[in-house]
């Protein structure tokens, strides 16, 4: 049960180690060309037509913040020619997280053009793996047009189109093949940790095992639709829907990643503003997500500034906050920083990407699942390590309550059960049903002119025929009876699974064994010590009461006294024929 997750994860890293360069070789054989550099805009004019927008071209912006406008159509112009040389079959390629229809109008060498217009429908058939949409270019006897216009409605997040490149339209498919597969097995594999949390869960309850379990369904969904599979799952489903569903796995993500981190870290070392900041983070996190995704419409470019801002506090105080407390020698800080590091280096490489500020990289993409599945991992073992560590703890408290409850209930001179643990197994012997129909009975023992011994022979000769005087009692003690010294030189004995006739020949047994034995100290020959008993039958054990019956057998100890002592005594005259028997 515990090795075969572990050779899961095993094989997942190994095959997706394998897949991956299969996917980088056929992305650099393909020499997908970025253009973006080329490119340049024009804010609004949605009513008028390509032809028109044409005509604008010297007024299109080709500065570094071009894509900073917000706008309700943006156009974008370049002149492609010289790039599709050896391209049989070339195709347009760009990332797309949240995007309206798109306009494709094409310049061909001869001054012919086409339109093109892409609803939400048509993109979504062509959707890419992991975020991105292939547009063909149409050739027209055998020419690919030399110049590109590109309008894209209500784009919310303009700087999307920092990406725009012309790729083999096999090389795309192979490049979205494989995506799909590396997600499908990414999320497929991460039910591994899923199972693990859940069987921890099962017998911890622990909070953080649940912040992991939302950690990493957040992630199973949000490959789901990095993959696609959320096509193939919901038919029905468009590139918004995605788009939300993405974005909230996210969000939830990051909420469980903050309160992950903040109920693993040692508290001390995290401290009060610490675990305050994390809570803070991941609910703003959580609730600006919800509220972006609503609002997504009014929100056109500023939704994006917002996420990038909240998503990049968050990351920086999370890891903040484990290097502090890992500095701090918090072991939990450590592992989780060790896991967390890969991930969280490339989520921010790939904000400062969407945000124009550097250039992209394959690694931005395909690392992120390399990343994303080691923090798995890591962040699981974590999780085991911490749920293992609470178990030993907790075994470790049990043994330590047991021992103060044995300090508790245990008397310290002779080490039988003391009063507190006599009344306790008494409310449990009359409770039981298995009791109910058996004779039994409370006997009081005391030791016959104890004074005297500790006078004569000092206190530490008493103590040592307090403890011979207990070992005889309980040697002869039998299976269900029960023992304890109520205080000074008195026991009482709790009689049960006999006959009356057997009690009473119990109770005089202990008398004569006392009688019998020679008793000594390491100084002093002490010689015969005698003991008294009162014994009181319990007439029905099922509504007796301690004090009730305790009170009878001290009564029936008082006449054994004032009798001569060395004797049983009972209760009920009745019974005195078992003395005898």
């Amino acid at each position: 049960m515990t090795k075969w997750p572990f050779l899961l994860w095993r094989f997942a890293i190994v095959c997706l180690f394998l897949s991956l360069p299969m996917t980088v070789a056929k992305a650099e054989t393909a020499g997908p060309t970025n253009f973006s550099s080329r490119t340049c805009t024009l804010a609004g004019h949605a009513a008028e037509r390509p032809e028109e927008i044409l005509k604008r071209r010297p007024a299109f912006d080709c500065s570094a913040d071009k894509l900073t406008k917000k706008t309700d159509m943006l156009w974008l112009i370049a002149d492609i020619g010289d790039l599709q040389n050896g391209m049989a079959e070339p195709v347009l390629r760009f990332r797309a997280a949240r995007q309206g229809a798109v306009l494709l109008h094409s310049v061909y060498p001869d001054g012919s053009t086409q339109t093109n217009q892409y609803d939400q429908a048509e993109m979504t058939s062509r959707w890419r793996s992991p975020y991105a949409i292939a547009l063909p270019l149409i050739s027209r006897d055998g020419q690919f047009p030399q110049t590109v216009l590109i309008g894209a409605a209500n784009p919310w997040d303009p700087s999307n189109w920092n990406d725009i490149e012309l790729i083999e339209a096999k090389a795309d498919l192979a490049l979205h093949e494989q995506s799909q597969l590396i997600g499908v097995l990414v999320a497929g594999l991460l039910f591994a940790p899923l199972l693990m949390d859940f069987m921890f869960f099962v017998f911890m309850r622990q909070r953080f095992i649940f912040y992991h379990s939302l950690m990493t369904v957040a992630i199973v969904v949000n490959h789901i639709c990095w993959s696609g599979l959320i096509f193939d799952l919901f038919s029905s489903a468009t590139l918004v829907d995605r788009s939300w569903v993405a974005f909230i796995a996210l969000a939830v993500l990051a909420f469980g990643g903050c309160m992950l981190v903040r109920s693993l870290c040692d508290k001390d070392k995290l401290g009060k503003w610490g675990a305050l900041s994390l809570k803070f983070m991941a609910w703003t996190t959580l609730v600006t997500t919800t509220f972006v995704m609503i609002f997504a419409e009014q929100l056109s470019l500023t939704g994006s500034l917002i996420f990038h801002a909240v998503y990049g506090l968050m990351a920086v105080i999370a890891l903040g906050n484990l290097l502090r407390c890992a500095i701090k020698g918090d072991r939990m800080a450590m592992l989780q920083l060790l896991g967390l590091s890969g991930a969280a280096f490339i989520a921010i490489c790939r904000v400062i990407r969407a945000m124009g500020w550097i250039g992209d990289l394959p690694i931005f993409d395909f690392g992120f699942y390399i990343a994303i599945l080691a923090e798995a991992l890591a962040t699981s073992m974590v999780v085991g390590y911490r749920a293992m560590q609470m178990r030993r703890e907790h075994e470790e408290a049990l043994l330590v309550k047991r021992g103060l409850e044995e300090i508790a209930y245990t008397d310290e001179l002779t080490g039988i059960p003391n009063r507190r643990a006599f009344q306790a197994a008494f409310s449990r012997f009359v409770a039981s049903e298995e009791k109910r129909g058996q004779a039994c009975a409370i006997a009081i023992i005391d030791i016959d002119h104890f004074k005297k011994v500790n006078d004569q022979y000092g206190h530490t000769a008493g103590d040592m025929v307090l403890m011979q005087v207990a070992a005889i009692i309980r040697s002869q003690c039998r299976h269900g009876d029960y023992f304890a010294r109520f205080g000074g030189e008195e026991f009482v004995l709790l009689l049960s699974n006999q006959t009356r006739e057997d009690i009473a020949r119990s109770a005089q047994s202990l008398v004569e064994s006392c009688a019998a034995y020679d008793f000594r100290s390491s100084e002093h020959e002490i010689g015969q010590v005698t003991i008294s008993i009162g014994l009181n039958y319990l007439s029905n054990h099922a509504e007796a009461d301690l004090e009730t019956n305790f009170r009878l057998a001290d009564d029936a100890l008082y006449k054994a006294k004032k009798s001569g002592r060395n004797q049983v005594n009972f209760a009920l005259p009745g019974n005195l024929e078992f003395a005898a028997a």
